[in-house]
């Protein structure tokens, strides 16, 4: 990176650094009636229909009614309170596995944030997405394409690209209409993006995991070669894994395409935060059922071994449940 402007005193105050964050109030799914009180009472996606259900203990019997019948069972009239809680739940349930009485609302459905954590090494990722792209502009360049996690990774813990990124806050506050007191302004724009981006580093790592399994299936194709059987569950398996860890992969790319000019995106931040959390909400919807899978593929090994017909076997049977191949039919 070259010089983009004045460094900052040695014993300036860091501007860069993370101010503390506030914690939003909990609001809650809270339900009148009492069917909702029933101890054990949860809502799910049914693995089945893939549909919202609610799963209880009635008498000896576990039922599992879908919102239509729980309605109509229990005289929830449409409009009433728990029916409109009902509705937050079936919104709730693209980011959270269960959901019961007394749970806390998903702020995704309150104010867009995420409900989920991700490590600080994610955000380290972001801090070194955004900073290259800051310190590309400011050299008057592009931000260089295919550069390694490891080495966003690495400009987030750097001091000499802290140093000239703080030594550029005043070139940026002018480029975004601020004027020099306002320079903190800059900051929290910046650290705006880097909080949202931290979640779509989190779930690209997740993205990778899938693609990870896609490609050891490649390499027990070749492996099982002489095992007819197998090579064809194997090529099945892979079919359809693919379009969804494809689909995934897409909206990654575009997502970088979108906030590559991170000026730009700092112009209309609101804007490309919108997008990007719809971006972030679709991919963590979709990698939830692959949860499951990678935690199974974690330890598999390269090349097979003694387990790996029964995991080929398993990843099919998942990959055929979610991910089934929509034929058309024409006349």
């Amino acid at each position: 990176m070259g010089p983009v402007g004045p460094p900052p005193e040695a014993d300036a105050p860091d501007e860069l650094a993370e101010a503390p964050r506030e914690a939003a109030p909990v609001r809650r799914f809270e339900f009148a009636h009492k069917v909702f009180h029933v101890e054990d009472g949860v809502f799910l996606i049914d693995e089945a229909s893939e549909a919202p259900v609610y799963s209880v203990d009635l008498g000896d019997v576990r039922a599992t009614l879908t919102f239509g019948t729980l309605c109509a069972s229990f005289g929830i009239e449409p409009g009433s309170p728990d029916a409109l809680l009902l509705e937050d739940v079936r919104r709730a349930l693209a980011f959270v596995r269960r959901v019961r009485h007394g749970d806390s609302i998903p702020s995704e459905l309150l104010d867009g944030s995420a409900s989920w954590s991700v490590d600080e090494r994610h955000r380290e990722i972001a801090r070194g997405r955004v900073w290259i792209g800051l310190v590309a502009w400011l050299s008057g360049g592009k931000a260089a394409s295919g550069v390694s996690i490891d080495e966003f990774a690495r400009i987030a813990n750097s001091p000499e690209a802290r140093a000239r990124v703080q030594g550029s806050l005043g070139v940026l506050a002018d480029q975004l209409g601020y004027p020099p007191e306002k320079r903190a302004d800059v900051v929290d724009r910046i650290e705006r993006l880097i909080d949202e981006l931290a979640y779509v580093e989190a779930l690209r790592e997740r993205v990778g995991l899938a693609r990870r399994i896609v490609e050891t299936l490649r390499g027990y194709r070749v492996a099982f070669k002489r095992e007819r059987t197998l090579t064809e569950e194997v090529e099945r398996t892979m079919l359809l894994a693919e379009r969804p860890v494809a689909g995934h992969e897409k909206r990654l790319a575009d997502l970088d395409a979108r906030t590559a000019e991170t000026l730009e995106t700092l112009r209309r931040l609101d804007a490309q935060i919108e997008q990007i959390r719809r971006t972030r909400d679709a991919l963590h919807a979709g990698m939830m059922k692959w949860d499951g899978m990678l935690a199974v593929w974690a330890d598999a090994p390269a090349l097979p071994g003694p387990d790996t017909h029964r995991l080929i076997r398993n990843t099919y049977r998942f990959a055929a449940r979610h991910f089934p191949v929509q034929q058309e039919w024409k006349r």
